[in-house]
This record gives structure tokens, sequence and C-alpha cells, in this order.
């Protein structure tokens, strides 16, 4: 079984702390600059595994700042900051957002520019590249409206956070494969939380209607090889064009929708196949009839093969 590895400041020299942390912070996060405003002595410790693209990290600390460096260069990704206590300062786009405990933060790299950790906080933190997230997460990033509360009382939100909560809890103790399951599961979870907290007009216009309506249709057919744009608007008795209208506002397609929620259920069979099903049956199950595109879909939005999925699941359950 795979374990966490942890980094811990407690031990290290004082003359190297500060830049060991810095070293540390960019290789788990992004490329910030440090700089630590208390003159004094800090701690600092962190819990993290990672999976392909993915980072699940568990921050402690306090008495630092960060500024990303203009010349990172590294691909855009989509920051989830879950604070579970103390307060910390983040400078995304133009604004400055206050996190404060039991509230999260989603965040693109690219806009965003630092952060105030000065005071001691405890933080869970999932990193993923922009590519591989929900679409619907990524557009939420970068609108960057705030943080938002994840207490008790706080309904969907609120239990997106117990799913991150678990994961870090568990981190010593599941495996590549339900790893895998568990953080695609969380995403699904906070991917629909913010969907539906999103501001909006007091009623959906018709536009609205008819996007809610078009993917419920397609989360029913999603195994019919023959779904489209044209059997979707057909469905619903109005034009492809006014479908495309429709899903204008989502930064996304009709073709596009359809294939990320097929990718995403043919992930999660893969992640928990027998011995017995192939990748070809999942694919084929799924509405895709063309392995090489199948292939390429899936490797473009996870990062990895399909078949590279199913065999890690085939190790972590038969010991190989």
């Amino acid at each position: 079984m795979t374990v966490a590895d942890t980094w811990s400041s407690q031990g290290l020299p004082a003359t190297a702390v500060r830049d060991a942390w810095s070293q540390k912070m960019s290789e788990l996060h992004v490329a910030w600059t440090l700089s630590f405003p208390r003159q004094e002595h800090f701690d600092a410790a962190v819990r993290y595994r990672r999976l392909d693209e993915l980072t699940v990290s568990e921050f402690r600390g306090g008495g630092y700042a960060g500024r990303q460096r203009a010349d990172a260069g590294a691909e855009p990704r989509i920051g989830v900051l879950l604070n579970l206590s103390g307060r910390l300062v983040c400078r995304h786009g133009d604004r400055e957002l206050l996190v404060g405990p039991d509230e999260l933060l989603l965040w693109d790299s690219e806009i965003a520019h630092g952060f105030d950790a000065v005071d001691p906080h405890h933080e869970l933190s999932l990193l993923l590249p922009r590519e591989h997230v929900p679409q619907g997460l990524a557009d939420a990033a970068v609108r960057g409206h705030g943080a938002v509360s994840v207490a008790a009382g706080s309904g969907l939100t609120a239990i997106a956070a117990d799913q991150l909560r678990a994961i870090t809890r568990e981190l010593d103790h599941v495996g590549e494969a339900g790893l895998a399951i568990a953080a695609q599961s969380f995403f699904d979870t906070l991917d629909t939380a913010l969907t539906l907290t999103a501001p909006r007009a007091s009623s959906p216009t018709a536009r609205e209607a008819l996007l809610l309506r078009a993917r419920r249709y397609i989360e029913d057919h999603l195994d019919d090889p023959g779904l489209c744009a044209s059997s979707v608007a057909e469905a619903f008795d109005v034009s492809v064009r006014t479908l495309h209208l429709a899903f204008g506002d989502t930064g996304s397609t009709v073709g596009r929708w359809i294939r990320e929620r097929r990718l995403r259920i043919c992930y999660r069979e893969l992640a928990r196949a027998g011995g017995t099903t192939t990748v070809t049956d999942v694919a084929f199950r799924w509405g895709f009839n063309d392995m090489a595109h199948f292939s390429r879909a899936f490797k473009q939005a996870y990062g990895v093969t399909p078949s590279s999925v199913a065999a890690r699941h085939r190790r972590v359950t038969t010991g190989e």
C-alpha cells in the first residue's frame, strides 16, 4: 500500500529551513517566491500524495507569504483550498480574498498572484491540471467569486468538504485506484454544489431551462452511440443552433459535454474493473465505437491511458 509522504521544518537548521520550505512549496503547489515577514524561526509541515498529475496535500504552518513567479511557465492548474483553521488572504485576479475557517476556495494558477499566511493555519489542498478538471469548476475558478462556506448546514458544499477531509485522512490507507475514484467523486460533488449555489436570476430563462433538461437527457442516454447534438435537439423539438446557444454560456459545447460525461464514467468503470472486463468493453458500453479516438480522448482528459488505469486496479486488487 502506498503511504503519504511528509515534510517538516522540525530538525532543520535555522539557516536552511526557509529555502527548504520555498522549494517544497514550489514542488507541491505552483512556483511561489516566498517571503517571511516575521524574523523569528517559523514552523511548517506538509503531508501529501501524488497520483499521475493529481496532488493532494495537507499543510500546517504560518509566518510566510507567497508571490507567484512571472517566469513560472507551468501548465494551468486548478486548485481547491479547504481551510480548517486560521486565516489567509489570497490574491486572485484583481481581488483579495479572505479565507477563514471552514471555507473553501477554488482558484486558477494563471490568475493567482499571491497569498499571505502570516498567522498559523491548517489547510487541505487538491491540485490538478485545468484540462483534467470538470469544465464547470474550471469556469468557477476563473470567475473567482470568493470563498464559500463548508460549515455544517451548508448542504452539498459541506458534503464535498467532508469528502476531501476523508480523502486526506485516508491517504495512508487507500490504493491508487481508490484514490483516483475518491478524487473524481469529490470533483463531481463540488462541481454540482457550486453549480447549484452559483448566483442566478430568481427564475430560469427558457435557455437555462433547456440546458438543464438537455443535461438530464444526456445523462440518461450516455450509453446510446447515436447520442449527439442533433439527437438531443430532436428530443426537445428545437433546432441544433438553439441547443448550442443553451450550452454557450457554460464554456462547453454539446459534443464536449457528452464526451466529458462518457469519459468520466469510463474512468470510474476502468478503475473498478474486474479481471474479465476489458478497455474495449467499457468504451463500447458507453458509446465510443473508435478505440483509437477513445484512447486519445482519455489520455488528453486524464493524462494516463485507459489500459494503465485498468492495470493499476488489477495490481492493487491482486497484489501483483
